[in-house]
C-alpha cells in the first residue's frame, strides 16, 4: 500500500483516496505525470485571484474532485473524459456548458505541468463534437430530395426566371448543398467552422451552420445583377457571426466550392458580395429561397419554394417528411389525417421536433425525429428514427392496463432519469399518477406531471394505440 502524497498539500475537498488507488508518488508529483492535487490546489487560487464568482469556484471544486476520484489511478485518454463527462451530464445547459469551461480552463492553467491534459481534453473535444457534427451531416444528406423536374414554382419566388430555369437552378443548388455536406461529414467540421461546447443550446447542439450561414448572408444583403450585395455591418450581428473566426473559415470553404466573395477584406467599403460563376441563376435561388427563412433553414426542401395548390398537405409537414423511409412516411401521413379528422389544424412548425396540430389551446399527440433536452443523456445525440412524445396523467389509474402494455413494450420509456416525480406532492411516493419501473437494481418511477415520455421507434399500431390512450386522457372526441 502506498502511503499518503508527499511534499504537497491536499486541496480541501479532494479526497485523498486517489493516493492510495494504484497510484504511484512521481504520478501526481507536480511535471511528472498524470495528475497533481497540488495543481488543483493553485487552480482554484488562480480562480479567486482572477475574479471568477464564487459559485463558479465552488463548482469547479467539486467537479475536479469527483475527476479525480475518478480517473485518479487511470491513464488520462480522449475516451476517459468522455466517460466522465457522460456521467456527469446533468439535463440542463448551464451547468452542462459550465462542465466543459471548467476542465477547458483547468486545461490550459495546467499546459506546461500536465500536458497530457490538454492533448486529452482537446481530444475528447475534437472527436466529441465533429462526431455530431458528421452525424448531422448524414442525416441531412439522406433527408435531400430532389426537386421534380416538372415542379411548379409559387409565382412570388421567380422574380425574372422562367419556371424551368428557377428548377434547374435549385436543383444545382440543392446538389452544391450534398457536396458541401458531403465534405463536412468525411472532412473536418471544424475546418469548416462547426463550434465545439461553446455552441451547445437548450436545443442541444445547432449542427446546419451551413443553411445558417446562406440565411445571413440573404437577410443581410439584395440582389445586385447576378451578385448578392451584402451589408457587412447587418451580417456581423447575425448569430453565425458569432464568432467571426469560424464564419470567415465556411465563407473560405465556400469559395473553394465555387462561390466568388469580394471586398470581404476591404475595410473601405461597407459591402461585399458573393457570387457563383459557374451557375449564373444559382444566386438569384439561393436568395429567393433564404431571404425569408423562418422554418426554411431547419429542413432544405424544394416545397417551400412549391406553389401550394400543387400540395397535397401542408408545406413544412411534407418538407420534414420527404426524406423519411416509406415505413415512416406512412405513420406521419396517418397521424397527419387523423388529427385533421378530429378538427385540429396542421400548425407549420414543431415543438421537441415533433409536428404541431391544434385545436384552440389543445395540442395533438407528438410524433418526429428531432430531440429536447431532457430526452437524451448527452449532446441530444438521437439514436432512434422516429418517437412519440407525450404527458400521460388520468390514464394511470384509469387505464392501468394500457400502461401495463406501454411498460412491456416499451421499458426505457419509463426507465430514464429525467422521468421521476417532480414533488407534484409532498411526499412524491403519494402520487395518483405514480408509475413504478425497475430496471436492474435501480428503481425508477414517473409522473407525467412535468415531463413527457418518450416512446422511441414505435410502429403504425403503437402510434395507434398511443393516439387511443392520448385520447382518453385528454377527452378528445
Amino acid at each position: 500500500m502506498l502511503t499518503p502524497c508527499e511534499g504537497g498539500q491536499h486541496v480541501e475537498g479532494v479526497t485523498q483516496a486517489l493516493c492510495y488507488a494504484g497510484v504511484e508518488i512521481c504520478d501526481i508529483i507536480p511535471g511528472k505525470g498524470t495528475f497533481s492535487v497540488n495543481n488543483t490546489s493553485a487552480f482554484l487560487k488562480y480562480l479567486a485571484d482572477t475574479g471568477k464568482r464564487q459559485a463558479y469556484i465552488d463548482m469547479s471544486r467539486e467537479l475536479l474532485d469527483d475527476f479525480y476520484v475518478k480517473l485518479g489511478s487511470k491513464k488520462l485518454s480522449s475516451r476517459e473524459i468522455d466517460i466522465f463527462i457522460r456521467g456527469r451530464w446533468s439535463g440542463y445547459i448551464s451547468r452542462d456548458k459550465a462542465a466543459y469551461q471548467i476542465l477547458n480552463d483547468y486545461a490550459d492553467f495546467c499546459e506546461a505541468e500536465i500536458p497530457a491534459f490538454k492533448r486529452a481534453f482537446g481530444g475528447h473535444v475534437r472527436e466529441t463534437f465533429e462526431a455530431e457534427a458528421r452525424k448531422a451531416m448524414k442525416s441531412y444528406k439522406k433527408s435531400l430530395v430532389y426537386i421534380p423536374a416538372d415542379t411548379r414554382i409559387n409565382a412570388s419566388f421567380l422574380g425574372k426566371l422562367k419556371n424551368d430555369k428557377f428548377v434547374t437552378a435549385f436543383y444545382s443548388l440543392q446538389k452544391l448543398m450534398y457536396a458541401i455536406y458531403d465534405e463536412i461529414e468525411n472532412g473536418s467540421p471544424f475546418d469548416w467552422g462547426w463550434l465545439d461546447w461553446r455552441g451547445m443550446t437548450a436545443e442541444g447542439l445547432n449542427h446546419n451552420r451551413v443553411m445558417m450561414l446562406f440565411a445571413a448572408l440573404a437577410g443581410s444583403g439584395h440582389l445586385e445583377n447576378e451578385s448578392l450585395c451584402v451589408d457587412k455591418k447587418n451580417f456581423s450581428k447575425r448569430g453565425i457571426c458569432k464568432p467571426m473566426a469560424n464564419t470567415r473559415l465556411m465563407l473560405n470553404k465556400l469559395m473553394d466550392k465555387g462561390f466568388r466573395i469580394e471586398g470581404l477584406d476591404d475595410k473601405k467599403s461597407i459591402v461585399f458580395t458573393v457570387s457563383f460563376p459557374d451557375a449564373p441563376n444559382l444566386i438569384a435561388v439561393l436568395y429567393a429561397y433564404f431571404k425569408s427563412c423562418e422554418n426554411r433553414i431547419k429542413v432544405f426542401s424544394y416545397r417551400f419554394m412549391e406553389d401550394p395548390a400543387a400540395q397535397t398537405r401542408e408545406t413544412y409537414f411534407l418538407a420534414i417528411t420527404d426524406g423519411v423511409p416509406e415505413h415512416l412516411r406512412k405513420i406521419y401521413y396517418w397521424l397527419y389525417d387523423e388529427a385533421v379528422k378530429y378538427g385540429f389544424k396542421p400548425m407549420g412548425y414543431e415543438n421537441m421536433g415533433c409536428y404541431v396540430y391544434k385545436k384552440g389551446a389543445t395540442e395533438w399527440l407528438l410524433l418526429g425525429s428531432g430531440s429536447s433536452y431532457h430526452e437524451d443523456e448527452f449532446l441530444h445525440s438521437v439514436n432512434y428514427a422516429i418517437a412519440v412524445k407525450t404527458r400521460f396523467h388520468h390514464v394511470f389509474q384509469t387505464h392501468p392496463e394500457k400502461i401495463g402494455r406501454l411498460k412491456k413494450r416499451f421499458p426505457d420509456s419509463f426507465g430514464r432519469p429525467w422521468t421521476a416525480c417532480f414533488n407534484c406532492k409532498a411526499n412524491s411516493s403519494g402520487c395518483k399518477n405514480r408509475v413504478t419501473f425497475k430496471k436492474g437494481d435501480v428503481d425508477y418511477h414517473h409522473c407525467g406531471t412535468k415531463h413527457h415520455l418518450y416512446f422511441h421507434d414505435p410502429d403504425l399500431n403503437d402510434v395507434k394505440h398511443l393516439l387511443e390512450l392520448y385520447k382518453l386522457e385528454n377527452k378528445i372526441k
